[in-house]
């Protein structure tokens, strides 16, 4: 895991500025229209590489306020990058995500997705259950914002519009060859931090079960990695009643998932962190009286510890390949690796936290990891980066659900903050 130290020259150039008279009237001005544009984006999800209508959306509205626009990357192309005072230094970027998952909304709301598209393939709907619609409508608001007063702004500003935040909805990572990179991964890989120079890169995320407005930021390690594998177990089939002429695949799948678990009780040093290995699929079996010679089984890999990652990692295929060798048959393992540990700047994340508090914004260092993973790891990789949590829950909300339910609510209230949040990361510095 790659971490660049802010320089003390560097940090010393992030003072903390009064917020300008003009902010609050602006913001005030533009909240129908974010909402508006959040609700609109709600309504038009698309899928991870397929966010043609949403990329379009974007352009016009970058390009109408007077905001350069660079697409066409090639690893991203469905990406929105837009440049605000491009003949100045110090770039700072402001990164949202612009994919949806495939979820079936059941939110009863006036403006709920009713959209389907196609997932590895597979025909399914298509729901923004995660708030990357609120994610647009606010950074879209701000820019809008800071380039009606861009001579007021002394940085050259990127605006990261991604997709594939959620994953590539194009290629199924565990059965297709030579997948691409996609995401936050595509553009660090296609060069957006060097050909502008980023400085920072900082980012926000709506968070259920946090009041509409509430802003959480951690210092240091703030997102587990993620990464996922796929067991296949050969055996060999037999009767039921005759066990002793074959190789029971189940039981050899079922023996590996249990100790698989014993991998983070035994093999990771815990006071340095935690490990997380979930089976969420297993396949296997042709009728009850017939001993499986096949099982196949799926699951996830989170840590928030770059080391014991990779212990994880190593210790998952060894496992599974010596349990069905032990029984008589055979184990084929994947492994992918999707996202790092997501890391905040220790003193660009206080930085942050003081700055926002300056503009009178509810905003606090916090130890509270969802649990959660996240592709801005890899800008946070790169060059010192903040990802905050933004609360989205109505105060007389009941039952909230988490994001990625299929009942997730955006409190339309927080976006003002959002938006303030971006223009309080370029204006006080």
């Amino acid at each position: 895991m790659i971490i660049k130290a802010l320089t003390p020259l560097l940090f010393s150039s992030l003072m903390l500025a009064n917020m300008p008279e003009w902010v609050d009237p602006e913001v005030k001005q533009i909240n129908e229209e974010v909402i508006a544009l959040r609700h609109y984006f709600h309504q038009n999800p698309e899928l991870g590489n397929q966010e043609k209508n949403t990329q379009a959306k974007i352009i016009k509205i970058l390009k109408d306020s007077g905001i350069e626009v660079q697409t066409n990357w090639k690893n991203a192309p469905s990406a929105v990058i837009g440049i605000l005072n491009p003949q100045k230094n110090n770039t700072i970027a402001l990164r949202a995500d612009m994919d949806a998952l495939p979820i079936k909304e059941n939110t009863n709301l006036a403006y709920a997705s009713k959209k389907e598209g196609l997932y590895h393939g597979q025909k399914t709907f298509v729901s923004h259950m995660c708030g990357h619609d609120a994610h647009m409508a606010m950074l879209l608001g701000a820019a809008k914002i800071m380039a009606k007063h861009k001579d007021k702004i002394n940085h050259r500003v990127i605006f990261i519009f991604q997709p594939a935040e959620e994953g590539d909805s194009l290629h199924d990572p565990f059965n297709a060859q030579d997948v691409p990179s996609s995401g936050a991964k595509a553009l660090v890989e296609d060069g957006l931090i060097e050909k502008y120079q980023i400085k920072h890169v900082f980012g926000i995320h709506v968070m259920a079960n946090l009041k509409a407005g509430e802003i959480l930021i951690r210092e240091g390690i703030t997102l587990n990695s993620a990464d996922g594998f796929k067991a296949e177990i050969i055996g060999k089939q037999s009767h039921g009643a005759m066990p002793q002429n074959g190789v029971d695949a189940i039981l050899i799948a079922a023996n590996a998932i249990t100790s698989m678990q014993q991998i983070v009780s035994r093999n990771i040093d815990l006071t340095k962190g935690m490990g997380v290995i979930t089976v969420g699929k297993l396949t296997a079996g042709e009728a009850p009286n017939v001993m499986s010679g096949y099982a196949e089984f799926l699951g996830t890999i989170r840590s928030n510890n770059p080391d014991i990652r990779e212990t994880l990692l190593k210790r998952i295929p060894e496992v599974i390949n010596h349990t069905a060798s032990a029984a008589g048959g055979a184990a084929k393992v994947k492994i992918i690796r999707f996202y790092p540990v997501t890391y905040n700047d220790p003193k660009l994340a206080n930085w942050a936290v003081k700055s926002l508090k300056s503009w009178n914004l509810n905003a606090s260092i916090s130890d509270w990891n969802p649990g959660a993973s996240e592709d801005f790891s890899f800008y946070a990789q790169k060059v010192p980066s903040v990802f905050m949590f933004l609360g989205i829950d109505h105060p007389d909300q009941k039952d909230i659900a988490n994001n990625h339910s299929d009942k997730f609510i955006i409190d339309d209230s927080a976006l003002s903050t959002g938006v303030k949040m971006h223009l309080n990361m370029i204006l006080s510095q």
